[in-house]
């Protein structure tokens, strides 16, 4: 989790700065934003199980300097899982693993931002079958470039580690490593494209590739965006692909100093 101060520069005419620093959001954590979202997603396995989780998630931010902000987060998923032929379709529905963390980032200057901060992932799951069974921390950092106004990469890096495991789940230890890119479109729409490669070091060394891409479009008259994306894993996993609906309101009473 990755977390930064500032708001958007430089950006066209043409291109509202407010729901294009919004819409960055979607994939850019190095811009704190007071916000709360639901995610529905959906996920098809390929064993022929399939999961839904609506994910509630919140982020607030502090300025606390002219260049620097502090943030803390929050996610609560809502979790319902069908399990595949040889279990007979067995269906569980609860909440499962809560995450909550904390960062501080700062502006480098008007096309650059950094940050980094520690997220805690609790084995909070209602049922053993909706759950991972580990408390695990993940300090990560990551940083920002606005190519253009229109263009953002913002590539992280994140370290997963296990601390507790229970119910004999194998420790976790394993780095996250992407890169996402938006491009901001005219009327308050974009696009965007991420990938995002994972480096198993607890089953030798194995690596995972995954891509996505969205679309997402900002309200006219309310600080609400709605965005849609397709997951897709490049190498071999338990899942087929992701489908996600992502619902964000803004509070725009909090805005990062310049």
């Amino acid at each position: 989790m990755s977390f930064a101060c500032g708001s958007l520069p430089g950006v066209e005419p043409s291109i509202d700065p407010v729901a294009a620093e919004q819409l960055k959001q979607l994939n850019d954590q190095t811009i704190i934003g007071n916000r709360v979202s639901l995610s529905p997603d959906w996920s098809q396995l390929k064993d022929g199980a399939e999961k839904a989780t609506w994910t509630l998630s919140g982020l607030w931010g502090w300025p606390i300097s002219d260049w620097q902000d502090l943030g803390m987060r929050f996610k609560l998923p809502f979790v319902y899982y069908r399990s595949d032929d040889a279990s007979g379709h067995a269906e569980v529905g609860g909440v499962g693993d809560a995450e909550i963390g904390t960062g501080l980032g700062c502006r480098l200057n008007e096309t650059w931002r950094t940050g980094g901060g520690i997220e805690l992932h609790g084995d909070t799951a209602s049922d053993r079958a909706l759950a991972e069974g580990v408390w695990r921390l993940k300090p990560g950092w990551g940083v920002s470039h606005d190519i253009t106004g229109w263009l953002t990469l913002s590539p992280s890096a994140d370290y997963n580690r296990s601390i507790v495991e229970k119910h004999d789940v194998r420790p976790q230890s394993y780095l996250e490593l992407a890169l996402p890119a938006t491009l901001i479109l005219p009327d308050k729409w974009s696009l965007s494209a991420r990938y995002k490669a994972t480096v198993d070091f607890e089953n030798g060394d194995r690596w995972n590739h995954t891509v996505n891409a969205g679309v997402a479009k900002r309200l006219s008259k309310f600080p609400v965006v709605f965005s849609a994306s397709l997951e897709k894993p490049l190498s071999s996993s338990g899942k087929k692909f992701q489908v996600s609906i992502t619902i964000v309101y803004y509070f725009e009473r909090y805005h990062s100093p310049k």
